[in-house]
């Protein structure tokens, strides 16, 4: 596998792309892959992480964690009215035990919706909302992606993940 670190030669560079290698490309732990929900079994989509920009080298929160950009795209969602009584598809980051949310945005076709999360383990749920979405979605969700952090954790003690409803 081909690592580069930092500064690349531009002889380098050129060198691994003219073997078929982007040395650019980001690993697939900055990738999510939203997974559909039984209610869109077409739907498909994808978080693009990037670490948020800073004069200091990394971007952090008062309390010391990583601020990451976001960017989401999104396929094959079908008008949000035809799931329920619904307007919009709005996009989350929530911690894995469920208790806080941040809204990332409006799911609008053929556009990405770009945000910022501060969660160190966090998920990524697309749900069908109304006009007025809370603080804290209530739809039901269409898509769901686990953070590259979120995947070390033991999900078997969950409640939500042994069929039952979080609390």
């Amino acid at each position: 596998m081909w690592r580069v670190r930092s500064a690349v030669a531009p002889v380098a560079l050129s060198s691994l792309l003219l073997l078929g290698v982007d040395a650019r490309a980001r690993p697939s732990l900055f990738r999510i892959d939203l997974q559909p929900t039984a209610s869109v079994p077409g739907a498909r989509g994808v978080a693009q992480l990037s670490a948020a920009p800073s004069p200091f080298g990394l971007a952090l929160t008062p309390d010391g964690h990583f601020i990451f950009d976001v960017e989401l795209v999104t396929s094959g969602l079908p008008a949000p009215s035809s799931v329920g009584p619904y307007t919009q598809y709005v996009a989350w980051a929530v911690t894995s035990d469920l208790a806080r949310s941040e809204r990332l945005g409006a799911i609008t076709a053929g556009h990405p919706v770009r945000g910022q999360v501060t969660f160190s383990k966090f998920l990524i749920v697309i749900s069908a909302e109304g006009a007025e979405p809370g603080a804290k979605w209530k739809g039901p969700i269409m898509l769901r992606g686990f953070s590259p952090s979120a995947l070390l954790e033991n999900f078997s003690g969950k409640t939500m993940f042994n069929g039952g409803m979080p609390q």
